[in-house]
């Protein structure tokens, strides 16, 4: 039985190693045991405890409830939990298994996993050490007692090490910077026992972030001690504290089994894998009995003094299998694992397809067939508020499928949401033939609707008002008869001509090549060094470290192979929101609306290199995250819009944004916009609450300053020309927070034959990238220091608005309306990394005395809707959704606002009073 003596002496050796870790941090622990002791009693708070104000923080915003709320909830009585979190414990004891560790000569001992992914388990290295060990091991599930006492079939799978294996060794070793975590991934069989499925049992995600626990706060381990049925402990388990990449928590007298799960029990959460018991020891190093006396030989675990426990956290476990190499076979594995850990996305509604699967047969007779052909019923989308009476949500939660004529499915808008008045806002699908603003009308009649709007297709900013030298103005490149360098030359004539001489192009000739200086204007008007000053900076290097930590998204077209960019791009974390799969590919299609590559485009100033097509003549202008020819932080691509000028339904969007968060995003930034919306409104607040910075363009030729940007949340970005004055496209107002180059900046292009090339575009979808960059700059010099100084995520976001304020650029040529429109100023880098942090107190929540919330009146919302995306549109025609008549309340709406006689809209479309549209648009967005 040598294994048994092996897996013995692993475990020994861990045990030793956890108490040297245990007495490294014996300060902190004893003074968490006061507190916890003195919480037991009454006289602290749990929340009191911790003197890590970062994890709290976290803590707190998981929540997702006003901070005196979320206070209550923590700090109430442990053996008082809210049935949801009973639930979730007991849904993942469901992944929870018994490894029967196996040599050639039997059953060798037992260890407990759980499964993280649909066919792949994870257990300690010390449990399956190695793929022969693995190979004839087994995991049983169901290895437990029912309700009654009785014992349950368990159901047996065999380990598959040749489709999956990977491990962490227990002992730490030079050269493996992953090593020293103890853990084992190993693929297992689908079919098990008498044909038994593996996705029966599920799988627990593995959550990464921080949040999940704080000090003081219970455990709950799940496992099967010494290889016996599946336990539970409920017993008042404490954490004690958390090292870099273990966490410790109080004894149940008992060791727990290896390759436990370790859950948070305010959360729910897996918060580590146990590893290891900690054993009392004496001055010279002897474990200790009960008694005191020392351990003998052959004494049993029971009468050891056991003072703690050890397990792996989950950040360090999921950091590990991440950027550990594995064999090309076995990579679509281990992604399949990486994308099991994030969190789970909100599907926006049924596809068609499922609907139909769905629908139950009717058992009245067919319908007679009629000569006339009816209007086909289709699937339509709403936003719906419900009503604040407790009594009418209830019923609407039993009931909104008879109450709803072609209901089909009904979801929280935000369902990671824990805000009461986003919990009332619900996403409604159903079958009709009518007109959405007719039904939503309808809907409102019910008691339980408080409002409701069709989720439609709308025209974003550039949508409402492109041309061919308008925002943009990619989709008309096509060399013709000339060739395509001709063109592009063409385009460098004309640059330089208007503005060869101006502030920012010369600023470029201290620091780039004579031959093309020009292309980099606006890297000098930000102020952003060239790679020699970098390297003078004393920090640059930690900055360029921590950026590679940094989560950066994109809201957009979605991603293209352009040889400029593409490098830059993780693609292993992309997701289509349109088509709900993981390639969010911009089809670069030139139809009707399409202007293709818009992603691309806004993604070089980021993160774009060299275009390897032509390197030495039409280069030009790398991403501001680019350092010595390499991409310093990959971009995330979203797509939401199969085109720049037209966006999908509003769901897309807050799906996007929501996933953001559940996915822990740092900065997120988005190039196009529209009208508002409330579920607009209600996400933006929410990605401000959890802590992302998110920068938005303001908008272009409309004037108005359009959603996301116009809420409080975002930061929300104006458009410059390289003479440093503001691009005459760009929206402006009030809620602008910042302006950056915009107009006649160098990006990549890509002609109908696929040829790539570069040129000069315009519109605020180029200045927001600028700050987008600039703030995961700022975010990765602070990176250590944000979470110690802000105690809320929300100041993470206003520490930023606040010094890219102070530090802005204001050109002497500026009037003092320019100030008030376009923002504090000129985005300016190194003013912006050189600036200290602002103190916490001085900081206000961007929502203090601030309402986000639109007119009530659906008939106004439907006249917003008309002029926005018809009167307004000046690209060429087209059907949209939104070409439709308006109801009767829509025209009683729009007939308020404008000064001429009523006329039918439909009749009357592009040919309505100026003034009036203009009067009714400022007041729908508030400005």
């Amino acid at each position: 039985m040598a294994q048994t003596n092996i897996f013995e002496s692993a475990q020994s050796l861990l045990r030793d190693r956890a108490y040297a870790n245990y007495a490294a941090h014996l300060n902190e622990i004893e003074r968490v045991q006061s507190g916890i002791q003195q919480n037991r009693t009454g006289q602290l708070s749990l929340t009191d405890i911790t003197n890590d104000t970062s994890r709290l923080s976290k803590r707190i915003a998981r929540e997702g409830i006003r901070l005196d709320k979320a206070l209550e909830r923590i700090n109430g009585v442990p053996n008082f939990q809210d049935v949801s979190i009973v639930g979730k414990i007991l849904r993942s004891a469901t992944s929870v298994c018994r490894i029967v560790i196996q040599n050639r000569f039997g059953v060798s001992g037992y260890g407990t996993g759980f499964l993280v992914s649909p066919n792949v388990l994870i257990t300690n290295n010390h449990v399956l050490p190695d793929l022969e060990t693995a190979s004839r091991s087994q995991a049983q599930f169901n290895y437990e007692l029912d309700a009654d006492g009785r014992v349950l079939t368990p159901v047996t799978f065999n380990l598959r090490p040749d489709l999956f294996f990977l491990t962490s060794t227990y002992e730490e070793r030079q050269g493996s910077p992953y090593d020293g975590r103890d853990f084992t991934l190993v693929a297992v069989e689908t079919t098990g026992s008498e044909g038994a499925a593996l996705d029966r049992f599920g799988y627990i995600q593995m959550d990464s972030s921080l949040g999940k626990i704080i000090e003081g706060e219970n455990c709950v381990v799940i496992q099967h001690p010494k290889g016996d049925y599946k336990k539970v402990v409920l017993k008042d388990i404490r954490l004690i504290t958390l090292t870099d990449n273990f966490l410790i928590y109080e004894s149940d007298t008992l060791p727990g089994s290896s390759g436990s799960v370790v859950l948070g029990l305010g959360t729910g959460a897996v918060v580590a894998l146990h590893h290891s018991s900690i054993p009392r020891k004496d001055a010279a190093g002897n474990w200790l009995r009960k008694d005191g006396s020392i351990v003998q030989p052959g004494d049993v675990d029971e009468q050891i003094d056991w003072i703690g426990n050890e397990g792996v956290r989950v950040s360090c476990i999921v950091e590990a299998f991440s950027n550990m190499p594995v064999a090309d076979a076995m990579q679509p594995l281990r992604r399949q694992i990486i994308e099991a850990q994030t969190p789970s996305l909100k599907i926006m509604s049924p596809s068609p397809a499922l609907v139909e699967a769905k629908r139950t047969p009717s058992t009245a007779p067919a319908p007679e067939k009629r000569e006339s052909a009816t209007p086909v019923d289709r699937l339509q989308y709403f936003e719906i508020t419900l009503s604040s009476q407790p009594v009418l949500q209830d019923d609407w939660e039993g009931r909104a499928s008879t109450l709803v004529e072609g209901f089909v499915d009904e979801t929280p808008l935000i369902p990671s949401s824990f805000d009461p008045d986003i919990r009332r806002k619900r996403y409604l699908t159903l079958r009709s033939n009518r007109n959405p603003w007719e039904l939503a009308q309808q809907l409102e009649t019910l008691p339980h609707v408080e409002s409701c709007e069709p989720d439609l297709e709308t025209l974003t900013d550039i949508g409402v008002d492109a041309g061919e030298t308008g925002p943009d103005r990619f989709e008309s490149f096509n060399p013709g008869k000339d060739s395509g360098l001709t063109t592009w030359q063409k385009e460098e004539e004309t640059f330089l001509k208007n503005f060869g001489d101006s502030i920012c192009v010369q600023k470029g000739k201290k620091v780039k090549s004579p031959a093309f200086y020009h292309r980099w204007w606006n890297w000098s008007a930000v102020n952003c060094l060239d790679d020699t000053e970098r390297l003078k900076r004393a920090d640059w290097q930690a900055i360029r470290d921590n950026l590679a930590e940094l989560r950066f998204v994109q809201l957009d077209t979605g991603y293209s192979t352009h040889s400029k960019v593409f490098a830059g791009y993780d693609t292993d974390k992309d997701f289509d929101f349109i088509d709900q799969d993981t390639d969010a590919r911009d089809l670069m299609e030139r139809k009707l609306l399409k202007f293709p590559g818009h992603g691309t485009r806004t993604a070089s100033i980021a993160v774009g290199n060299v275009l390897q097509t032509d390197p030495n003549t039409v280069n030009g202008n790398s991403g501001l995250l680019t350092f010595g020819g390499k991409t310093l932080a990959r971009l995330i691509p979203y797509r939401i819009a199969k085109s720049v000028i037209l966006l999908g339904r509003g769901k897309e969007l807050v799906d996007a944004a929501n996933y953001a968060i559940q996915s822990q995003a740092d900065v997120m930034f988005m190039c196009m916009g529209t009208y508002p919306k409330s579920m607009f409104a209600a996400i933006a607040r929410e990605v401000y609450e959890q802590g992302i910075i998110w920068v938005c363009a303001a908008g272009n030729q409309v004037e108005l300053v359009v959603a996301p940007a116009i809420y409080p949340g975002t930061i929300a970005v104006a458009a410059t020309n390289p003479k440093d004055m503001p691009w005459k496209g760009s929206s402006n107002g009030p809620m602008v927070d910042i302006a950056a180059p915009g107009e006649s900046v160098y990006v990549p292009i890509t002609d109908e034959e696929g040829n790539e090339f570069m040129s000069y575009g315009d519109g605020t979808s180029y200045a927001t990238p600028h700050v987008a960059s600039a703030a995961m700059l700022w975010k990765a010099k602070h990176l250590h220091e944000l979470p110690q100084k802000y105690r809320f995520p929300w100041q993470i976001v206003e520490a930023f608005r606040t010094t890219l304020k102070n530090t802005a650029r204001k050109p002497s040529e500026w009037t003092p309306n320019m100030s008030k429109l376009y923002g504090a100023g000129i985005l300016d880098i190194e003013a912006l990394l050189n600036a200290d942090l602002p103190a916490a107190d001085t900081l206000t929540h961007a929502y203090e005395g601030v309402s986000t919330e639109l007119p009530k009146d659906i008939g106004f919302v439907e006249a917003g809707h008309f002029v926005w995306n018809i009167l307004r549109r000046k690209l060429r025609p087209g059907p949209t959704e939104s070409a439709t008549g308006l109801t009767q309340r829509g025209q009683l709406a729009l007939d308020a606002f404008t000064t001429r006689p009523p006329v039918r809209a439909v009749e009357s479309a592009g040919l309505s009073d100026t003034v009036g549209t203009e009067a009714l648009l400022r007041e729908f967005f508030k400005q």
